[in-house]
Formats: structure tokens, C-alpha cells, sequence
């Protein structure tokens, strides 16, 4: 009988190298029995044994609806199985993705701890969509009470202006407030995004001189002058 535990999974494969495409046929095969439940706990269990499958080589694409189930949990650590195996499995051209466009609203709008995960994975799998669809969300958040959010919404919208370029005239003026931001770790990730946009369009950043002379001056941190020499 096939064990439901992910140590039971890499236990199995330690034993049975010598018919090892057989055991993983059973795994994957009790897998798609496990997701087909409602139990939410035994669900996310079989999407866990699939992303380290998935790591291997093995295609998870037919459990990309049930990826998004996990990732709408209520549960937190059932909810971290599930963006994981969005982070590692879904990308730009993944089709599900045009459902997890309100679960983000509802989670970027959610507890510190979801806020931070939903980031996280948007940052991996995010598509023009959801960056056109998330962007005013993203900006608002800029001026987040936790200075970890704040940082994370930066670092997130590299990824989004890329899939979205007008998002960066519209987020700029908060993300240049952002040169400023009391916290050393928001600047330091603010130039460090600038420093990278403006490889492509130099000109568009002009109007960041005046603060980024400023951290220039009054700085110490010596990877961030770096960066700032770059500019």
C-alpha cells in the first residue's frame, strides 16, 4: 500500500532504484487519487509529493487547478505548499493562472504572513495580466506599515513592470518616495530595482538625481553606493 507522507515517497525511491520508473508510475498514480478528495490536508500532501517529483524531471501540469485549491486555503501551512508548487511549476504561459487573479487580490489584502507569500509568488509566475490586474494593489502597498512588505512590493515589481512596462510611470512617483524610506533595507532593494530598469531607458530615471545624490553623500552602506555609482 502506498504511503501518503513525502518522507515515505523519497524513502520509496531510495528502495526501489532498481524499478524506479515503476514506483514513481504507482506514486504519481495514487497522487491523482489524493487531489481528486476534499480533504484539503490529504490534498496538499499529494501537491508536496508532486513538487518533489516535479523536481525530478516528472510533469506536473495536470495539477495545475488542483495547485490553486492549496493555494486557497485558509490554512497557512497549506497554503505555503501550494505557492510553492506555483513557484516552481507555473510560469507566463501557464493557463490557470487567469484564475488567481482575485485569490492574490484577496491575499495581498490579507495578514502579514499571506501578504509576504503571495508576493513571493507572484514574483515567480506573475503574467501580463497579473501585473496589469495587481498594479494599483502593488503601489498602495508601497506605503505598507511593515518595512518587510514594503521591501518585497519593490522586489515584486521588478518582476511586474517587466511583464507591464506602463506600471512603472504609474508606481514611480511612490517608488521614488521610496529613496527615503526610513528603513536602510527598502532603499537599498528601491536602487537596487532602479539600477536594473534603467539599463534599458537610462533617460526615464534622470529624475531620481537629487535623492540618489543624496544617498551618495550620507550613506555607508557600501554595496549601495555601488549601485547608486552605477546610476
Amino acid at each position: 500500500m502506498w504511503e501518503r507522507t513525502l518522507q515515505d515517497l523519497i524513502r520509496g525511491l531510495r528502495a526501489n532504484k532498481t524499478d524506479e520508473r515503476k514506483f514513481i508510475q504507482q506514486a504519481i498514480e495514487e497522487i491523482r487519487k489524493e487531489v481528486r478528495g476534499k480533504d484539503m490536508e490529504l490534498k496538499a500532501g499529494a501537491i508536496l509529493k508532486m513538487t518533489f517529483l516535479d523536481m525530478l524531471g516528472h510533469d506536473l501540469t495536470w495539477a495545475n487547478f488542483n495547485i490553486i485549491e492549496v493555494m486557497s486555503s485558509q490554512k497557512y501551512h497549506l497554503k505555503t505548499i501550494g505557492y510553492l508548487a506555483a513557484s516552481q511549476s507555473f510560469s507566463e504561459h501557464t493557463d490557470v493562472l487567469m484564475l488567481t487573479t482575485n485569490l492574490l487580490k484577496k491575499d495581498l489584502s490579507s495578514n502579514p504572513a499571506d501578504v509576504a507569500l503571495a508576493l513571493n509568488g507572484l514574483s515567480h509566475f506573475v503574467t501580463s495580466d497579473l501585473a496589469r490586474d495587481l498594479t494599483q494593489e502593488l503601489n498602495a502597498m508601497l506605503n505598507h506599515s511593515r518595512s518587510y512588505i514594503r521591501k518585497r512590493v519593490v522586489l515584486a515589481l521588478f518582476k511586474v513592470i517587466q511583464q507591464h512596462p506602463d506600471a512603472l510611470p504609474y508606481c514611480l512617483p511612490r517608488l521614488k518616495e521610496k529613496l527615503e524610506d526610513p528603513d536602510l533595507s527598502v532603499v537599498s532593494s528601491t536602487v537596487n530595482l532602479f539600477c536594473e530598469l534603467s539599463r534599458r531607458n537610462p533617460q526615464d530615471f534622470l529624475i531620481l538625481a537629487p535623492p540618489l545624490f543624496h544617498i551618495l553623500t550620507t550613506s555607508s552602506n557600501n554595496w549601495m553606493l555601488i549601485k547608486v555609482i552605477k546610476l
